[in-house]
């Protein structure tokens, strides 16, 4: 897959997420993402574009592959820290839904979500022959190194990707993320994400060598996460670094 080998180089593949409700919007984000010859995957976060139509949303989809990037589709749920609103089984039916309109590489889908649910979602995105990232997110504390190596390896058992981002509180958490990113690159098949969010988490974000994760989330304009640095102050990193 594609998406996969993206992130098993030895530098991070640069992201940047879109969230946008209007079409207009969403088209200049991504006219800046086509000009940017670092930017390498394009995150739709899906779960801010209910209001559009399906007719808008696949205008959009078109202009995302003319652009030349890898696409992840993610419905972020309220309890991870997105917009969508529903159950677990509205969850799989949206998704259901936009692979009808959306044509992705790969897609997201929370490690929290009910086994047979996730099990469904999974099932969907190989039927597409896309890539599986399982995610799992803590706005506010970051687990030990023992439970989060846990976490991985149990998203290890079912996902292509695995992702953790967590809100460290102390550098020492901060330290944590960095050896449960050199661990899962030295031990795990598959690609990992390491996140810590915020002010103390930035050195995950533009973490080298035995350090680096597969793939780093950055803006061109509004973050859609805590502590995400811009695209051009990671490439000019990656380029002095690798």
């Amino acid at each position: 897959m594609k998406f996969v080998q993206a992130l098993q180089q030895s530098r991070p593949a640069i992201a940047v997420p879109i969230s946008a409700s209007d079409g207009q919007s969403f088209l200049q984000q991504v006219d800046l993402i086509g000009q940017n010859s670092a930017v390498q995957v394009v995150e739709w976060r899906v779960d801010t574009s209910a209001a559009l139509s399906d007719d808008a949303i696949q205008q959009m989809a078109e202009r995302l592959h003319q652009a030349g990037k890898l696409l992840l589709m993610t419905l972020r749920t309220q309890a991870e820290g997105g917009a969508f609103q529903g159950d677990a089984q509205a969850y799989q039916c949206e998704y259901t839904r936009l692979l009808n309109l959306i044509a992705p590489e790969a897609l997201d889908i929370e490690a929290s979500v009910p086994e047979t649910i996730r099990e469904s979602c999974v099932q969907l995105a190989h039927d597409h022959q896309l890539a599986v990232v399982a995610s799992a997110h803590d706005f506010h504390h970051t687990p030990s190194l023992a439970d989060a190596k846990s976490q991985l390896r149990a998203q290890s058992t079912w996902a292509d990707v695995v992702k953790l981002a967590c809100m460290p509180q102390t550098p020492q958490d901060t330290l944590n993320l960095l050896a449960l990113s050199a661990w899962a690159r030295k031990t795990l098949k598959q690609p990992a994400i390491v996140i810590g969010m915020g002010q103390l988490g930035q050195l995950t974000r533009v973490a080298s060598g035995a350090f680096a994760p597969g793939l780093t989330f950055a803006t061109l304009g509004h973050a859609s996460a805590p502590g995400q640095l811009s695209v051009n102050l990671i490439h000019e990193l990656q380029e002095e670094l690798f």
